[in-house]
């Protein structure tokens, strides 16, 4: 990785990147086991690019984020994902001061790793989201063959596929994470794939912009600590000038999230931690609200390469590896049928109970006409 200059932004080299991808984490077990997926998600992306030749045209950066034992270090990587990764370490102290009263100010930690991105574009994406090589095959074709300055993409977003949280959870072995997307990829779930809200505004696969756009803009606005709406006020500020294109339709949403959340539980951010106010931050007051000193500029933080380990080494016979997914999958099919029975039929229940709600009050007759102007409402 290139040295960094004394405001902590990295030379524009004429052998720099075409891709950087930014996450961030910390050396915890968040919602299960964290370290897992991020280990993952750094091996499958790294397979993914090697797949395609490209290994020096991407270069990961994970903002490890106040671990009291860093990333680096207990990260079991293969020799391909560590060649290509570095860690932006926040130490703990500074990371408990800036964060204030939230556990994790996750805008803060992308844009020091955006900050420290050499790439010509630069791609956000969650520390437990597995990147494809159809992706990755799509971008390198549409917009990874012009100049450092040229811009044939400003921005795009994709929202991104679930994988099923029984699965996921029982953190199985990579060959099964590869065989189970290879199976199921095309059919999985995308995530609020129903909203009514832009696609933008929905669950993140990757958030890419052209690196000279995160300069301008000053990346994501770093008041907003919390969970939640950072995509959203980024793109907010970035709309008037330029033109956002919906990546997932390009690559089948080719993003797919090791789903942490118990399909039992509602699915709000809020259960588990504090989320951005969206009135505080709907109308965003200026393109960049951060500053020349945006992504740590002045801050004391290393750049450290990875440590290559093992990897995704499975020494199983390949029939072996073939009959333990089989039995897995077996095992977690009742769950998942019972999730899927019993969810369903608690969201029927809701819905009678609402409709109960609406028409209450309401003489018989009109039961009808409140309800269908209740659902003209919905679809509107």
């Amino acid at each position: 990785m290139p040295s960094l200059d004394h405001h902590g932004a990295p030379p524009i080299e004429a052998h720099s990147p075409t891709l950087s991808l930014i996450l961030c984490s910390r050396n915890d077990n968040y919602m299960g086991n964290a370290r897992w997926r991020l280990q993952t998600a750094l091996n499958y992306v790294a397979r993914s690019v090697q797949t395609l030749g490209r290994t020096a045209d991407v270069e990961i950066l994970v903002t490890d984020w106040g671990s009291e034992i860093p990333l680096h270090e207990v990260l079991d990587l293969s020799p391909e994902a560590a060649g290509m990764t570095s860690f932006v370490v926040v130490p703990p102290a500074t990371a408990k001061t800036l964060q204030r009263d939230s556990p994790f100010a996750e805008v803060i930690a992308l844009n020091a790793a955006a900050r420290r991105a050499t790439g010509t574009y630069i791609g956000r994406i969650d520390q437990d989201t597995l990147v494809g090589a159809r992706f990755l095959k799509m971008f390198f074709e549409k917009f990874g063959k012009t100049a450092e300055r040229d811009m044939p993409l400003a921005m795009g977003f994709s929202n991104v596929k679930m994988i099923n949280y029984r699965f996921a959870v029982r953190c199985p072995s990579f060959a099964s994470v590869e065989a189970y997307v290879r199976l199921f990829g095309r059919s999985l779930k995308r995530e609020n794939w129903h909203s009514r809200s832009p696609f933008y505004h929905a669950a993140v696969g990757i958030w890419l912009l052209h690196r000279t756009l995160w300069e301008e803009c000053g990346g994501y606005d770093e008041r907003m600590i919390y969970m939640n709406s950072m995509e959203t006020n980024m793109t907010r500020r970035l709309l008037p000038k330029y033109a956002m294109t919906n990546l997932g339709e390009l690559c089948d949403y080719d993003f797919y999230h090791l789903e942490h959340y118990h399909p039992w539980v509602p699915r709000l951010s809020r259960v588990y931690r504090k989320v951005n106010s969206h009135q505080e931050f709907a109308t965003p007051d200026a393109l960049n609200p951060n500053g020349d000193g945006w992504g740590l500029r002045d801050a004391q933080v290393e750049v450290r390469r990875a440590r290559a380990g093992h990897g995704p080494v499975d020494a199983r016979s390949a029939g072996v590896a073939v009959l333990s997914f089989a039995v897995m999958m077996l095992r977690i099919f009742p769950a998942t049928a019972f999730d899927h029975v019993g969810l369903s039929a608690r969201r029927q229940v809701q819905r009678l109970h609402h409709a109960w709600q609406l028409i209450q009050g309401h003489p018989v007759g009109a039961w009808p006409r409140v309800l269908v102007t209740r659902w003209k409402e919905r679809r509107s």
